[in-house]
This record gives structure tokens, C-alpha cells and sequence, in this order.
């Protein structure tokens, strides 16, 4: 995009990319499960496109991961019910996999979804027959051909390598008050991100669902995700364990809104106004979704074109000692075409540290203010950042020992006049070696390892193999 359009034009140009992606997703995932119920469907789609916590991935804060996989969920969420209810395993298999693809964390909670859906259906039917497992072995199975690739570096360079991670635990959790009243002001937040609508929906829908539909199950489920966000369960008898990668009990709100759209679609689908034609009221319906949808982007609107004066706008490109765009009280700053390059020069306010070895993050600030030492002396080099690779422009008239603000992992390769060298790991965790005299560049870049290879490899043809078969199945049913 940043080709064709100035940097704002492009982001926002693939944001609504992002749109009609999670809209044609949540449509054709509900025309699969409604038996083809096109209203419902586009219902479905609309309410899940608008809520506000994915305006606030997309258009308040900017969490690309999380709204990438946001999009994935009702493929998720379709492929359980087809393994369950059809024994069909390869829709479950490629959600997971495009999930896996997007978000780390979202993936976990995809797990914690699909096993909480699993326990649904055992209390509902009492069994799970031999097919309904060796269909979800298959699935599985598939999934690993799919995405084994994405789990390698955890392997070869995170497990066991010493890295600092970032912290478990549940933060910034509501009371369920707060998050009702939040909610009800339909803002794009993380905080009642579900918004007015589907609030009410998890308010009235016991009355109007079906109870013996399985469209009940999906607003029950809808309501344990509200829960599951607040303090109403009870997060800190879990901090221990492996949920608390999570981090943030909000997170669970994308999935609220799966399921209580899901629910709220149902109802506003088969609403009968007497005298009055059907498509009347689906277009009060709509016109009412537009109005949410305008409230709660007024925020934001306000904000990027500065109807209030007291949001600072960038003005210079970071100068001197390291520090982050936003200050620790996290207080937005507006960017435009004439600034955007600036916000490069500075560090992030959250995340920065994730992932660096321990002695590396023991000696941030040096590295952060790219800081060398040569022969124990502190000095700074020329430093050109390109994909994959940082290099260094050095003169040394003299053999010289230089330890660089360059992060040593279990895969890094150093190359010096373009020929590779041994290093060693400094006692702040960064590259250190021996120059020769006349040593013009230094080259540290990531090689991936042959089992990664393997793992694209292996993850293209099985792609190709089912797209494949998809197309042959279509053709073969035309005749």
C-alpha cells in the first residue's frame, strides 16, 4: 500500500481491507451454519464487524496481531460445529492454522474455546463417538502440516535459550458493573468492548432464543465469555498456571462477541413487526448498526483530526539518549504524512524487551542507545537496518576486539567484508568479536535452519493439496 498511497492513506486503506475480510468471513460462516439464511448471515456480519473492541484493534489502538486474527474466530468456531455435527475436520484445521498464522495468544485461547465447546456438547449428547475423534485427529494432524513452520523458532531458539518473555498474569480487570456501564457507552475500548448492543443481547436473549436451538449455545457461551472477562471468575487462583499467558481477561471479549452475535443475529432475524414489511425492518436494523457503529468511532474521528488541541502532534525525529514515542502514561500523539517517518526514531513504549536474552535485558539502555565497545571503550558505529539484517560501517586500522548492540540468538550469523565469522556472546548478551584490520562492514543477520525450511516446505504443498481438492470437488459437482 505505502507504493500507491501517503503512509495515513495506506494504513487506513488496509484497515478496510481488514473490514471486508472479517465482514465476508462472519458472512459466509453463518450462511454455512444457518443453512443458508442470508439475512441472518448478513446480520451476523454486521454486528461482529462493528463491535467496538474491533474498532479498537483496528482504529483506536492499532493491535494488528489480534485484529488480524480476529478475523479467523468464526472459521474457528464453524469448523468445530462441522467436526462435531457433519464430521467434517479440514474447516477446523485451516481456522486454527490462520490463527496460528496471526496471533500467538489468540491461538491459546482458540484451544480454550474448542475445549470449552467440546465439554458443551458431552453435557448436551453424553458421548463422542470413534469418527467424531478420528475426526478431530485428522484436524489436528493437518494443522501441524499447516503450521509446524510457526513453532520452530519456539524450539530452536526460545525454549530452554534464556530469553526474557513477556509477563503472565491477568491485568486490567473489570467488575462486572463497570464492565455492563462501560459497555453500555459503546465505545471502542477494551474495556465492555462487546458494546450496547450485544450487551443487551446478553441481558434478554435467555427470553428470545430457542432454548432446544443451537443458537442457545451459542448465547450461553456468549455469556460465560462476558464473565470470563470481568473479575467475576476467579483469575487469581490461575496466575500459576498456563492461562496466565493470556495476560489480559479482555482478550476473551473478541470471542464474546462471536457468540452473542451469533445469538443476537438469530433473534433480530426472525423479529415480525405486524404491518410492517420485512424489509423495512431490516433496514431500521441496519440503520440503527450505522449509528453504533458512527458513536462509537466519534472518538477517534475527534482525536485524528485534532478537534481536541491538547493531543501533542509529533514534531521532530528523536535526538540524543533513547526513549519511546509515548511517555508510561500511555497518552496517544497524533501522526500524519508529514510526520510519519519521525515515529521511527523512537523506541515502543510496551514490548520492547520481550524476547531478548536475560543478560541482554539486564543491559537494555546501552543497547537501546546503540552502544559499542571497542576494546572496553564505548563508542557508536554507523548503523544500516535492511530485512533480516543490520550492518555495521566500520575503519579499523588495527586488530581490534568490538562488542556491538546486536542481539546474539542460537541461529545468528555474523559476517565481516561479507564472509563469515565465529562471535561470542558478550556479557550483555550481544555479539562480540575479533576484527581485523581493514574490516569495512559487519553484517549480523538470522539464518533459518533447514527444519524450518522443511516446515515451509512441507506447509506450501500441503496448501496446495487442499486448495487443489477444493477446486476439483467444485468442479466435479457441476456435472
Amino acid at each position: 500500500m505505502k507504493f500507491i498511497f501517503v503512509p495515513i492513506t495506506a494504513y487506513l486503506v488496509y484497515v478496510w481491507l481488514l473490514f471486508i475480510a472479517t465482514g465476508l468471513v462472519a458472512f459466509f460462516c453463518m450462511q454455512s451454519f444457518s443453512g443458508e439464511k442470508t439475512l441472518q448471515s448478513f446480520y451476523f456480519s454486521i454486528i461482529y464487524l462493528i463491535a467496538p473492541y474491533h474498532l479498537y484493534l483496528t482504529l483506536t489502538n492499532y493491535v494488528l496481531g489480534e485484529a488480524i486474527a480476529y478475523i479467523f474466530i468464526p472459521i474457528i468456531l464453524l469448523g468445530m460445529y462441522k467436526l462435531l455435527y457433519k464430521g467434517e475436520w479440514i474447516t477446523l484445521a485451516i481456522g486454527m492454522t490462520l490463527m496460528a498464522y496471526s496471533h500467538y495468544v489468540s491461538l491459546f485461547i482458540s484451544v480454550e474455546v474448542c475445549l470449552l465447546i467440546g465439554v458443551c456438547y458431552l453435557i448436551q449428547n453424553r458421548n463422542i463417538d470413534i469418527s467424531q475423534v478420528l475426526s478431530l485427529l485428522k484436524s489436528v494432524i493437518l494443522f501441524v502440516f499447516l503450521s509446524f513452520w510457526q513453532f520452530v523458532p519456539l524450539i530452536t531458539d526460545y525454549i530452554g535459550k534464556g530469553l526474557a518473555r513477556p509477563k503472565p498474569g491477568f491485568w486490567l480487570m473489570q467488575n462486572l458493573g463497570d464492565f455492563i456501564v462501560s459497555a453500555f457507552s459503546n465505545f471502542a475500548t477494551n474495556r465492555g468492548g462487546i458494546g450496547l448492543a450485544l450487551i443487551l443481547a446478553s441481558l434478554i436473549g435467555w427470553k428470545l432464543i430457542d432454548k432446544n436451538s443451537k443458537y442457545m449455545w451459542g448465547y450461553l457461551l456468549g455469556v460465560l465469555m462476558v464473565l470470563m472477562i470481568t473479575t467475576v471468575f476467579p483469575w487469581q487462583y490461575f496466575e500459576n498456571t498456563s492461562l496466565a499467558v493470556i495476560q489480559f481477561p479482555y482478550r476473551y471479549t473478541s470471542w464474546a462477541i462471536a457468540f452473542l452475535a451469533i445469538a443476537l443475529s438469530n433473534i433480530l432475524f426472525n423479529i415480525q413487526l405486524k404491518n410492517v414489511k420485512e424489509y423495512c425492518v431490516s433496514i431500521m436494523i441496519v440503520a440503527i448498526f450505522i449509528f453504533l457503529y458512527a458513536g462509537s468511532i466519534y472518538s477517534d474521528y475527534a482525536r485524528n483530526i485534532q478537534k481536541d488541541s491538547n493531543i501533542p502532534v509529533l514534531s521532530s525525529k528523536r535526538k540524543g539518549e533513547y526513549k519511546t514515542l509515548r511517555t508510561s502514561s500511555d497518552t496517544p500523539i497524533i501522526i500524519n504524512n508529514g510526520n510519519y517517518d519521525y515515529q521511527f526514531s523512537y523506541g515502543a513504549l510496551y514490548g520492547e524487551t520481550d524476547y531478548m536474552p536475560m543478560a541482554a535485558f539486564n543491559n537494555s539502555n546501552s543497547i537501546f542507545n546503540r552502544v559499542s565497545y571497542v576494546n572496553g571503550k564505548r563508542e557508536k558505529f554507523k548503523q544500516i537496518s535492511l530485512p533480516n539484517q543490520i550492518v555495521y560501517i566500520s575503519n579499523f586500522k588495527k586488530n581490534t576486539r568490538i562488542n556491538l548492540p546486536a542481539l546474539a540468538y542460537t541461529n545468528t550469523v555474523v559476517k565481516v567484508n561479507n564472509k563469515k565469522v565465529p562471535y561470542q556472546i558478550s556479557q550483555r548478551g550481544t555479539i562480540e568479536i575479533k576484527l581485523l584490520r581493514n574490516a569495512r562492514s559487519i553484517t549480523v543477520t538470522y539464518v533459518p535452519t533447514k527444519l524450518l525450511i522443511s516446515g515451509w516446505i512441507l506447509a506450501l504443498i500441503t496448501w496446495i493439496v487442499i486448495i487443489g481438492a477444493y477446486f476439483r470437488r467444485k468442479e466435479s459437482s457441476h456435472y
